[in-house]
């Protein structure tokens, strides 16, 4: 009986203790997982020194109300896109059910300065000064194309082909002389529901994660199209990956920030609302297979690449002229711009991007040219999106990150082994609209994440 009392005591103080070691290896673990960079969840993907809860503070207190202000300014609201370039993969209808898909061009609002040769801005390297570009011209005042001959046509289109071959050419714009080139007005076609829905939608995204992204071996996993992850992917990839992940998760967190609510019975005129329901389902772990966190932490991936690169052309920022012909409120973009800069700047290794396309030189940049090219082709599948709106925040989404990529990754030496010629870094007006457009679509989601969560979990 003795003998058995012990052997009970024993079992009860091992598990005793058992739980005890167990509670505080969880908390541990609770701990650690908290304090780990977002990109924990990449496999290590990148070494840096930021948390969730540091990016949220840093985003939703430090910068977003001043990169919402600056994205207002005429520098920035204007994006000039060609709406009218064919889908080159399948014949798209480009009809939408709701009034909501569609844009207007506002070449007649830009600034007067922006139609004739005066610069936006003057451009600087980042290590040296280079000649003042040509301002974007409005298609009223430049007739240029009507005065081109078939054998000058001919050699644009070699221009054309080889610019594709360009080593930091990320994204394909499309022909900045072409009459079907107009300026959107973004603040008046802001990113939100239209109705675009269904087959044609489901086509674009089908035709990128299956076609267009990196895909990881079968044996690592056989349910890849029904669930995406990165495993099985090498670092690269699984960046690649991640961007585009982030990418369709900033666009629904958008969809669903901005949605639509029709009256009851049809009567008025109905409100825009936060879709709850719709964020959970789309972003809530046992809706999703355990994936939606996933595609949260990859939204923030892309918001930490964008900054990087923003910090990477600082001194760029910081010495450019952002003209519109009103002195006084070019100066007051530029005195914004430097404060918004220095903000950014004072935000601590948000991005590696030394960690990536390294080790042999030749794989190396074979592997970044296969990055680069399954890009390119994502910036023309956007033509192929029905929805005007959709497709303006698509091709200029896809052009700020092809912004960020090329600045991050455009010292990058030659497959032989041998540096590269050095080319001057400079960027159009356009690829600066872009890339704060799309760094200001990426902060307003981060900050939507903070606001759904408040109204799922008020307690909180």
């Amino acid at each position: 009986l003795a003998m058995t009392s012990y052997r009970r005591f024993l079992v009860v103080s091992l598990i005793s203790v058992y739980l005890i070691l167990g509670l505080n290896l969880a908390l541990a673990l609770a701990v650690d997982v908290r304090e780990q960079c977002i990109c924990f969840s990449l496999m290590q993907l990148h070494s840096c020194e930021c948390t969730e809860h540091s990016i949220d503070y840093f985003n939703n207190h430090q910068l977003y109300d001043s990169l919402v202000k600056l994205l207002k300014k005429d520098c920035f609201r204007y994006y000039k896109v060609d709406m009218e370039r064919e889908c080159p993969f399948w014949k798209e209808e480009r009809f939408c059910s709701t009034g909501e898909c569609g844009i207007e061009n506002c070449d007649d609002a830009v600034p007067e300065a922006w139609k004739y040769t005066k610069p936006l801005y003057k451009e600087h390297h980042l290590s040296s000064h280079q000649r003042s570009s040509r301002c974007d011209e409005s298609n009223d005042i430049d007739p240029l194309d009507k005065h081109i001959s078939r054998s000058q046509r001919e050699e644009f289109a070699k221009w054309t082909a080889h610019d594709e071959q360009l080593w930091d050419n990320f994204c394909d714009v499309g022909d900045e002389a072409s009459e079907t080139l107009h300026f959107v007005d973004l603040t008046l076609n802001p990113e939100r529901y239209t109705g675009y829905k269904g087959n044609s939608a489901q086509r674009v995204w089908k035709c990128i994660y299956e076609e267009n992204c990196f895909k990881p071996d079968p044996k690592f996993d056989r349910d890849f199209l029904i669930y995406p992850n990165v495993r099985g992917l090498c670092s690269e990839k699984r960046a690649f990956y991640s961007i585009i992940s982030g990418l369709h998760t900033s666009i629904t967190i958008s969809i669903a920030s901005n949605n639509f609510q029709p009256s009851p019975g049809g009567f008025g005129a109905g409100r825009w609302v936060r879709n709850v329901d719709m964020f959970k389902y789309r972003f809530g772990a046992e809706y999703t297979n355990g994936e939606g966190p996933e595609r949260l932490k990859n939204l923030y991936f892309v918001y930490l690449l964008e900054l990087r690169a923003l910090q990477k052309v600082a001194p760029y920022l910081h010495h450019s002229l952002f003209y519109t012909g009103d002195d006084e409120r070019d100066m007051e973009t530029m005195d914004e711009v430097s404060r918004f800069v220095q903000t950014v700047e004072a935000f601590r290794n948000p991005f590696k991007e030394s960690t990536l396309f390294q080790g042999n030189a030749n794989k190396a940049m074979t592997l970044k040219e296969e990055f680069r090219r399954h890009f390119l082709n994502i910036s023309r599948i956007m033509d192929c999106v029905d929805c005007d709106k959709c497709r303006l925040w698509g091709k200029l989404q896809t052009h700020g990150i092809g912004t960020a990529l090329k600045i991050l990754f455009s010292d990058l030496p030659k497959v032989d082994g041998h540096q590269r010629r050095k080319r001057h870094f400079q960027l159009q007006r356009n690829d600066v609209v872009a890339l704060f457009n799309s760094f200001g679509r990426f902060s307003s989601s981060i900050k939507e994440i903070s606001e759904f969560n408040k109204l799922l979990y008020p307690s909180n």
